[in-house]
Order: structure tokens, then sequence, then C-alpha cells
């Protein structure tokens, strides 16, 4: 897998992408740091982790359902209390992540950094299929629902099936007048 970093270049006219592979145990990351080993294996889906710590947690957030940490704003509930403070500020309107090219801005810094890729129309992730690519990893998974024959959203009145949340919204508007 390769991890592509934008970087600002020194006249700050265009952002210089930096590819910086993920291989075996004890290769060096960017910031000089070795990269652990992943050794610690999820039995239910098969993924790894580098410590057992966030084995455990993948395992209680992923697998168990178990969601302990709740919004006491609007009620969402989280598997792990940083998310719940992530999610916390879609609540107090602070958005302190400014984009330098467009001025939108974000509350968390990731969101921000994804953000950016727009402007660099850099797009990392392909489909395997079609060749597609996508800014975002979540667009290729959803994109990934066209070469599937699943049909996961069905309406609970006449029991009809969807590929997309989208067309059950508007099935269950104009058929049902939801």
């Amino acid at each position: 897998m390769t991890d592509f970093f934008l970087l600002e270049s020194q006249q700050n006219t265009e952002p210089v992408v930096n590819c910086i592979s993920n291989g075996a145990s004890g290769e060096r990351q960017r910031n000089g740091r070795r990269r652990r080993a992943k050794s610690h294996k999820c039995q239910q889906c098969d993924k790894s982790f580098d410590r057992p710590s966030y084995l455990k947690t993948h395992q209680l957030t992923v697998h168990t359902g178990i969601r302990a940490h709740k919004c006491p704003t609007c009620s969402k509930s989280f598997g792990q209390k940083s998310t719940l403070k992530l999610h916390q500020l879609t609540h107090t309107g602070i958005r302190e992540h400014q984009c330098t090219t467009c001025s939108k801005s974000f509350a968390q810094k990731g969101v921000l950094k994804t953000h950016q890729l727009v402007h660099t129309g850099i797009k990392t992730h392909q489909c395997t299929i079609c060749s597609l690519t996508f800014g975002k990893k979540s667009s290729l998974t959803r994109h990934h629902q066209v070469h599937s024959d699943s049909r996961p959203f069905q309406c609970s009145i006449c029991e009809k099936t969807f590929k997309w949340k989208q067309q059950l919204k508007r099935h269950l508007q104009k058929v049902h007048h939801q």
C-alpha cells in the first residue's frame, strides 16, 4: 500500500506529492521512526494491528457493536471516547481549520486535509474493476456498489430493494408519500 503526503513547496505555489511505501517491519516512516510489524490479527475479519490495544479497540467497536460513549446533545453513541469528542465539535460550531485555497473551514484537521485534495486533483484511490479513481477512500468504497448485485436497502412498506440509500428515500417519497 502507498501513502501520499501533500507538502507545500518553498514558494507556496503548488503542493508536492511525496510517496512513501508501507512495507515490511522496520522500514522507516516519513518522520524517521521505524514502522512496527502488524502482528496482532483480528480473528473475525483478518485486519492486523501493530499494538494489542489497537486490536482490542477494533474488536470492541467493530465486532461487538458496543457504543458506550453517548453524546449528551444529540444522543448519538460511539465506541470510542475520542470519536465522541470529535463528534461534539459539530455542536459547538467552532471550525478552526481553514482551507487556504477556498476559505472553507472545518472542525477537524483530518477533514480539512481530505478537502484539500479537491484543489489538487489528486485521486489516489483506484477501482480495481473499472480503473476509476477517487480522492477519498469512502468514495471508492461507495463506488464498489456499482459493480455489485447487492441491494441492501429495503422498503419497510412494500419490501422493494435498492442499491443506494438515496434510491430508497426517493421511492418512499414518490410511491408511499413519506
